[in-house]
C-alpha cells in the first residue's frame, strides 16, 4: 500500500469550498434508505456499464475475486448516504485514490464511474423523490459526489507524481557517485599530460561535461526535495537573502568582473515565505542572470517596490545586460532540462518557478530589447514583527 499521509487540512478545505451545509444533509436523510437499499443494484449497474467498454471489460474479466469488487462498490455507495463528510470519510476516499494508482487504473475511468453514479442516483430521484424536493436532493448528492471525485483525484495525482519523482530521484542518487568518481579520474589523467598535449584539452572538455552532470544531479535533487516539501512560511528579510545569495555566488569564483547594483525599497524589506524556498529562488535566478549577462558589460541590477493591488505585495526585479530571450522561447526556459547555455542544466528557472508558486507568488521573464533581460518576482509582503 502506498504510504502517503492524508492531507486532512487540504481535503477539509475542499469540503468547505463545496459548501455542503448541515441543512442540505438533513434534507437528504429521509431518503437514505431509498438509496442504501439499492446498493447491490448500483454495483451491478456499474459493472454492466464497464463491461461494455473493451479496456475495462478486460480488467473485470481477469479479476481473481470479482465478488470482492462488487461488495466494495456496494459498500462505498452505502457510505455515501450513511456517513457524514468529514475527516474519516475523506481519509477513506483518499485511500481509494491511492489504491487506484496501485492497480494502475486509468483516472479517466474513475471520472466516468462518478458520472455513472450521478446518473444512477438521478434516476432514483426522478422515480421516487417528490417533485418539490427532487431538485434539492439531487443538488446535495451532486455536491457529495463532487467531493468524492476531488479527493480521489487529489490522491491519484499526488501518488502518481510522487512515484514519478521518486524514480527520477533514485536515478539521480545512483548516478551521483559514479559521476563524481569519473570526474576525479579525468582530472588525474589531465594532470599527467602536458598542457600542450592535445589530450589535455580533451580531458578538460570531458571534465567540464562531467561537472555539468554533477550540477544537474544536484539540481534534480533540489527540485524534487522542494516539490515534496510543504512551505514553512514566515517573515523573511529580503535584503538578508539577496546579500547572502550574492556572497554565495561570488564565492564560487565564476563572476569576478560582475557589477552589482542593489536598490531595495526600505518600505517593503520583508516578504512572507519559506526560507529554503526563497534562498533557492534567488540563488537560481541570480545565477541565471550572472551567466546571461553581457561579458563586455556584466551588470546586475536588483530593485524592489511595494504594490497594494490586487493584494499587498513586494515586486522584486532582477535585470541583467546581455541578449534577451525571444518571446517564443520564454516558456521553454521554464521546462526542466531545456537550456540555451552549453553548460546549463535546464533546472534553474524551473526550480525558481516552483519556489515562487509554492509561496503564492508570480514569476515573469521580460525581455528588454537592446538592453537585456528583467525577471519580475511578486511575493507577499510581510512585517518584521511576524518573523521567527
Amino acid at each position: 500500500m502506498l504510504n502517503i499521509s492524508v492531507p486532512y487540512q487540504k481535503l477539509l478545505h475542499l469540503l468547505e469550498k463545496l459548501e455542503i451545509k448541515d441543512e442540505e444533509l438533513g434534507g437528504l436523510e429521509p431518503y437514505h434508505r431509498l438509496f442504501t437499499s439499492r446498493k447491490d443494484e448500483y454495483a451491478a449497474y456499474l459493472r454492466h456499464y464497464f463491461l461494455a467498454i473493451p479496456e475495462t471489460r478486460a480488467l473485470l474479466e481477469h479479476l481473481e475475486h470479482p465478488e470482492h469488487l462488487m461488495r466494495a462498490w456496494a459498500h462505498w455507495f452505502e457510505t455515501l448516504f450513511t456517513e457524514r463528510p468529514g475527516r474519516e470519510f475523506a481519509a477513506r476516499l483518499w485511500r481509494v485514490g491511492l489504491r487506484h494508482v496501485e492497480v494502475n487504473l486509468d483516472q479517466r475511468y474513475t471520472n466516468l464511474g462518478f458520472s455513472i453514479t450521478r446518473h444512477f442516483c438521478n434516476q432514483i430521484v426522478r422515480s421516487s423523490v417528490p417533485a418539490e424536493e427532487a431538485v434539492a436532493v439531487s443538488h446535495t448528492i451532486g455536491k457529495l459526489l463532487d467531493f468524492c471525485l476531488l479527493v480521489e483525484t487529489s490522491a491519484y495525482i499526488e501518488a502518481t507524481t510522487r512515484c514519478d519523482l521518486e524514480v527520477i530521484k533514485g536515478i539521480a542518487d545512483k548516478v551521483r557517485n559514479p559521476v563524481t568518481v569519473i570526474g576525479g579520474n579525468i582530472k588525474r589523467l589531465q594532470r599527467k599530460v602536458d598542457t600542450g598535449d592535445p589530450l589535455y584539452d580533451i580531458y578538460g572538455s570531458l571534465f567540464s561535461e562531467n561537472m555539468r552532470l554533477e550540477r544537474m544531479v544536484l539540481d534534480i535533487k533540489n527540485y524534487i526535495d522542494m516539490f515534496n516539501g510543504d512551505p514553512d512560511t514566515r517573515a523573511l528579510s529580503l535584503d538578508e537573502i539577496v546579500t547572502h545569495t550574492i556572497g554565495r555566488l561570488e564565492a564560487e569564483g565564476r563572476y569576478g568582473t560582475m557589477r552589482i547594483e542593489k536598490a531595495l525599497d526600505p518600505s517593503c524589506l520583508h516578504v512572507e515565505g519559506d526560507r529554503r524556498d526563497m534562498e533557492f529562488l534567488f540563488y537560481y535566478l541570480l545565477q541565471n542572470s550572472f551567466e546571461a549577462a553581457d561579458p563586455g558589460d556584466p551588470l546586475i541590477r536588483i530593485s524592489s517596490c511595494r504594490e497594494e493591488f490586487p493584494y499587498r505585495c513586494v515586486v522584486v526585479e532582477i535585470f541583467n545586460t546581455g541578449i534577451p530571450p525571444k518571446e517564443e522561447d520564454i516558456e521553454k526556459l521554464f521546462s526542466p532540462f531545456y537550456s540555451t547555455k552549453s553548460t546549463g542544466t535546464g533546472f534553474g528557472l524551473p526550480i525558481a518557478r516552483l519556489a515562487v508558486r509554492k509561496n503564492y507568488g508570480r514569476l515573469e521573464l521580460v525581455p528588454v530589447p537592446g538592453e537585456g533581460t528583467k525577471v519580475r518576482i511578486t511575493l507577499s509582503l510581510a512585517h518584521p514583527e511576524s518573523s521567527a
